[in-house]
C-alpha cells in the first residue's frame, strides 16, 4: 500500500516538473501554455476523486441489486457499511466491495438479525429494490436527489451456498 501511494505522488511530482520545464523553457504561445495548466489541473482532479475507488474505500455509489453479504458494520447514527459480493459476477467472481449507507432504523433492524446470522456462519444475501427517487433538502438548504429503496435480506439458496465438498 505505501508503494503505491508512494507511486502515485511520485507521477504528480515528475508531471509537475514535466509541466513547469515546458511553461518556461518553450516559446509556445500563452494560450498553449494556459491550456496545459487546465488540462493537468484537471488531470490531478479526475485522479483526485478516482483515489476512494483506487484504495477500495466504501463506495455510496452504485449499490448493486443483488449482494453476496461477508460483513456488516452499523455506526449509528451515522452510516451502515456492507461487505460483498455483487452477484452479477457470480459467487466467486471478485473479491467483495464495501459499500455506504445512510443510517435508517429500518435498516439498522434488517441488518442486525443478518448480522448475528453472519456471525453464526449462515450465508446471507441482500437484495435492493428501488422504490422511487424523491427530492429532499439539506439543512444548510440544498436540494439533492434521494433514491429511495427496499433491502430485502434472506439467506442465500442452497445451490449457491458453499457446501464443503471438493
Amino acid at each position: 500500500m505505501i508503494l503505491d501511494s508512494f507511486g502515485l505522488v511520485a507521477s504528480f511530482v515528475v508531471l509537475a516538473v514535466l509541466l513547469a520545464l515546458l511553461l518556461l523553457y518553450t516559446n509556445w504561445p500563452w494560450l498553449v501554455k494556459g491550456a496545459m495548466i487546465v488540462a493537468v489541473s484537471g488531470f490531478f482532479y479526475v485522479t483526485y476523486q478516482s483515489i476512494p475507488q483506487f484504495f477500495g474505500w466504501p463506495t455510496a455509489h452504485h449499490m448493486p441489486e443483488k449482494l453476496r453479504l461477508v460483513a456488516i458494520y452499523i455506526d449509528a447514527p451515522n452510516k451502515i457499511f456492507l461487505w460483498g459480493h455483487d452477484m452479477a459476477y457470480g459467487v466467486a467472481g471478485q473479491r467483495p466491495r464495501a459499500y455506504e449507507m445512510v443510517y435508517t432504523t429500518k435498516l439498522n433492524d434488517s441488518l442486525n438479525k443478518a448480522a448475528h446470522k453472519l456471525k453464526k456462519g449462515f450465508p446471507m444475501m441482500a437484495e435492493i429494490r428501488p422504490i422511487a427517487s424523491s427530492v429532499a433538502q439539506k439543512s444548510d438548504g440544498e436540494i439533492k436527489e434521494v433514491d429511495e429503496f427496499d433491502l430485502l435480506i434472506f439467506d442465500v439458496p442452497e445451490g449457491l451456498a458453499p457446501s464443503g465438498e471438493k
